[in-house]
């Protein structure tokens, strides 16, 4: 009697669960598949089972249900590029990001994944001066390092004919460049024979597992509780990943230690020299909490840039009128190759940066949506109420894929972004997110694409004759940043002197 007992209470809470969700709770006015409205297990089919593949679902629910949708139980999204700017803004209060979004990719104390509005601010305002328009001007020659020896590089693949794989050539560039900026560091990856493949899978390896921080956070944190030791025996692939992660510890703590001096001749600021000496309350000194946010600097500094790099670099070699036209106006405005051309000059040039937005457009790196809860304010969308505190997302992939705002949006067109069209369009580039939680490095990722494009398409193009864009190019799964097909091999391309 007592087993009949509970299953009978357990099915009569399941379905008052099911009424609630469906008829009474707070977001039951916004339109939906059934099964999203009353459980996760939708969500989790399209991403668990599937491997990655709710972000395309979103497309052909939005299709069904109209812009506004429920996706589960406790969320909205909303698929319009005019309403964008409603959700990430300055003047919505506070705005918390959800926690099982915020750990995406651990529960780690890192800024890129703190819930609370208030924390998020403190850790962001010690972050900012760092990566403030002025600061990235003045790491030009920080980041012409590694540019030039990537140059170099290429130069030597240009007279070997060997074949180079894109995908971690400008993956090591972008890593010397943020581990410069963090530890005074003279670049190393871009000088590996491999440009430190190894190193690079481990992270997108790291990447898969990000489903299943937001789905089952609860394991997840389990997991990332256990020693580094135990993680290594269960999960053998992520050792590497680890250790590069102690590895970057072990750098804070030798600077906030005195073992570790080189930053005092770097010429530069560094940033975790002066976070050490900063106001910052003492937990947030912690070992662990700069363990944390110098991986999480390091990693998202390079490969979303790295990301866009390779994409926009693939576009550009398979369109000749477009690599054409680059090609004039970078010899004009850099006539000699061996003289490093300023970040003001490339910065200017019109084709250059119509490229690098489309580039940005076409090769957004991240796939996931971005949602937000505030607190303080309710919104509301074409007279559809949205109460306080609702999770309230949107994806920009699926803005950037907008017919109406760009017609053909799978083409890579540069000319969409010339002339006064242009600058109305630029409103709807959303690769960088707006409001409090915008992008930390939006400036040194702007300044690394225009360098680097210019750099290298200054004297070199690319045979990708070789590479299969559905395969190779196109996002075709959602691991938070964009993945290309399993069975892809890179980018492999041989390069052309010009």
């Amino acid at each position: 009697m007592e087993i009949v007992y509970l299953v009978s209470l357990g099915l009569v809470s399941l379905i008052s669960i099911v009424i609630y969700r469906l008829y009474f709770h707070p977001l039951s006015h916004i339109p939906g598949p059934a099964l999203a409205k009353v459980t996760h297990l939708y969500e989790w089919y399209y991403d668990l089972y599937q491997g990655g593949q709710f972000t395309f679902k979103l497309h052909d629910l939005h299709q069904k249900y109209g812009p506004i949708i429920r996706i589960n139980p406790d969320e909205i999204h909303i698929n319009d590029p005019y309403f964008f700017d409603q959700i990430f803004n300055q003047t919505n209060g506070r705005a918390n990001k959800p926690p099982r979004f915020a750990e995406v990719f651990g529960p780690f104390p890192a800024t890129i994944g703190t819930p609370s509005h208030e924390l998020h601010r403190v850790r962001r305002s010690a972050l900012n001066p760092f990566f403030s328009k002025k600061s990235v001007n003045d790491l030009f020659p920080v980041m012409w390092k590694p540019i030039e020896i990537l140059l170099q590089r290429l130069q030597k693949f240009s007279e070997t004919g060997e074949v180079l794989n894109m995908k971690y050539c400008y993956a090591a560039a972008t890593m010397d460049i943020m581990t410069a900026y963090c530890f005074a560091h003279e670049p190393s990856s871009v000088r590996e024979p491999d440009f430190g493949r190894k190193t690079f899978d481990d992270v997108d390896s790291f990447l898969i597992v990000s489903l299943w921080n937001i789905h089952m956070p609860w394991i997840m944190r389990f997991v990332y509780s256990l020693p580094d030791w135990i993680n290594k025996i269960f999960a053998p692939a992520m050792a590497d990943t680890l250790d590069f992660r102690l590895a970057l510890s072990k750098q804070v703590e030798d600077i906030r230690h005195d073992k570790n001096v080189v930053y005092k001749y770097a010429g530069h600021r560094t940033v975790f020299h002066e976070l050490l000496s900063s106001k910052l309350p003492p937990q947030e000194l912690e070992r662990d909490r700069l363990r944390d946010e110098a991986f999480s600097l390091v990693t998202a500094g390079f490969g979303t840039t790295a990301f866009v790099l390779r994409g926009t670099s693939y576009h550009i070699a398979a369109n000749p009128a477009v690599r054409q036209k680059l090609h004039e106006e970078l010899v004009e405005a850099i006539p000699d190759i061996h003289q490093p051309p300023s970040l003001s000059t490339v910065e200017q040039l019109p084709y250059l940066t119509a490229v690098v937005l489309e580039g940005l457009r076409l090769t957004e790196p991240v796939s996931h949506r971005m949602n937000r809860q505030f607190p303080d304010h309710a919104l509301d969308y074409h007279e559809i109420p949205i109460p306080k505190n609702a999770v309230v997302g949107t994806t920009s992939m699926l803005i950037h894929q907008n017919k109406e705002l760009f017609p053909e949006p799978q083409t890579f067109k540069p000319e969409r972004w010339l002339g006064e069209e242009g600058k109305r369009l630029e409103r709807y580039l959303v690769s960088f997110n707006r409001g409090p939680r915008a992008c930390l490095g939006i400036n040194l990722a702007k300044a690394e694409l225009v360098l680097i494009i210019a750099a290298v398409f200054r004297q070199f193009d690319f045979d990708v004759s070789a590479v299969k864009r559905e395969r190779d190019i196109d996002v075709s799964r959602d691991y938070i940043l964009g993945a290309q097909a399993a069975d892809t091999p890179g980018i492999l391309v041989t390069v052309k002197a010009c």
